[in-house]
């Protein structure tokens, strides 16, 4: 594993009196930030192993480095973007997408 990237993360919400979610947290072994402290995200694909390598660079300046699946990634990109956001991995129509 790469220096410093965590392996695992998890998403918490906390909803209000009335049922309704008023902010996530997404967090691991040692780190914890709420979602919206995060500025925005950067990843890029391990071509040896499958798995991406993700950012997530905070309103402060630092960031927090983690390497996921396909699957992760696409989680991550929804609960800090748009819940419409979808990376399609270069099999769409820009199918010569770097990444």
């Amino acid at each position: 594993m790469g220096k410093g990237y965590y392996k695992t993360f998890y998403v918490t919400t906390r909803t209000n009196t009335h049922g309704r979610e008023v902010d996530a947290t997404i967090h691991g072994g040692s780190y914890s930030i709420p979602i919206a402290h995060i500025d925005f995200v950067t990843w890029k694909k391990n071509h040896e192993t499958g798995e991406f390598w993700v950012k997530l660079h905070t309103i402060s300046g630092k960031e927090i480095r983690l390497r996921v699946t396909f699957r992760e990634l696409n989680e991550i990109l929804q609960e800090t973007g748009n819940e419409n956001v979808e990376y399609k991995n270069g099999e769409n129509e820009n199918e010569n997408m770097e990444y």
